[in-house]
């Protein structure tokens, strides 16, 4: 894959910094040609045209740090302007890293769902007048939409899951406003907190997700671009040392996570109506979960008297 485009915005793939410095003024006089301005100043800042260098992995460099030494100045171009080179940037809504991880992703993700629970928190998430179940349909439809952005292809780690559960269940003990002093005196679990609210664990959000798009990318025709990428494999020797977690790594886990054979799974996948029941039946919770009664008054909905004064004039 050489490119990517989508409205206005375009991607593209070079295998060295030679080639994309001789390539830049090239594509730049290919958009004029169609009545189109790519973006570039005399001086890198406020730039929305961005060179990331992606680096290999570390085992391949002999000084890691410096990538052996590789120039990361930005790339200038012969009308003076510069294409500043950056270790992170954002493409359709989804952070890239240098490094190819989705930690960058994840840390953006958290941010910017903590911001919109905090817009809401006072009028909404940690309102005594509110009950539980419209706090769920807000913090579904507004917070996790948000923090769950692009998790269809995320490849999570045990350090991001733990970021993920903490945000998950810091949102629960607000929304059913209870701190921590309350679940450390009354013993009350995270599992109560998310009964009451009639939420699950985040896994089950995650998971759910990305199995929802490995079936549809399964049930595609092998022409296209993404079923190709679903059983493709690099045809070159493993670098030394334990390589990253891998999107396939990350899809067997959320099949075990349901309960699916790995092997067999996209065979499975092909019947819609069938997969969509398999990605349901990690909802559900078996046995019965004890909630006291402290949880239970804090997070319910208190009753509000207004009184009104009639004037006549």
């Amino acid at each position: 894959m050489m490119d990517s485009e989508y409205a206005d915005d375009t991607g593209l793939v070079f295998g060295d910094r030679e080639t994309a410095a001789r390539m830049a003024p090239l594509v730049n006089k290919h958009f004029a040609r169609w009545g189109m301005q790519v973006h570039e100043k005399p001086t890198d800042t406020k730039v929305k045209t961005l060179v990331l260098f992606c680096a290999a992995p570390p085992s391949e460099y002999t000084n890691p740090p410096t990538f052996d030494n590789a120039d990361l100045s930005g790339i200038v171009l012969p009308t003076g302007n510069v294409i500043p080179a950056v270790d992170r940037t954002k493409y359709l809504g989804s952070m890239l890293s240098r490094d190819g991880t989705d930690k960058a992703d994840v840390e953006a993700r958290l941010v910017a769902a903590s911001r919109a629970f905090g817009s809401l928190s006072k009028l909404v998430f940690q309102s005594a007048s509110v009950s539980p179940a419209a706090k769920r349909e807000a913090y579904v439809a507004l917070v996790l939409s948000i923090l769950l952005y692009g998790s269809e292809g995320w490849c999570l780690k045990a350090t991001l899951w733990r970021k993920l559960r903490s945000f998950h269940h810091r949102g629960a003990r607000r929304m059913c406003r209870v701190t921590m002093w309350h679940t450390r005196e009354y013993r009350i679990t995270t599992t109560s907190l998310l009964k009451v609210l009639g939420l699950r664990n985040v896994e089950t959000y995650v998971c759910g997700r990305q199995l929802q798009w490995a079936g549809h990318v399964a049930r595609m025709g092998m022409e296209r671009l993404p079923r190709q990428f679903l059983s493709a494999w690099c045809g070159r020797p493993r670098p030394v040392g334990r390589p990253g977690m891998t999107y396939g790594a990350t899809l067997e886990a959320a099949l075990k996570f349901a309960g699916v054979e790995v092997d067999g799974w996209m065979e499975q996948a092909q019947d819609r109506a069938g997969w969509r029941q398999v990605i349901k039946g990690t909802w559900d919770v078996e046995g019965e979960i004890e909630v006291h009664e402290v949880l239970e008054r804090r997070a319910g909905v208190v009753s509000v008297w207004c009184s009104a004064v009639w004037y006549s004039i």
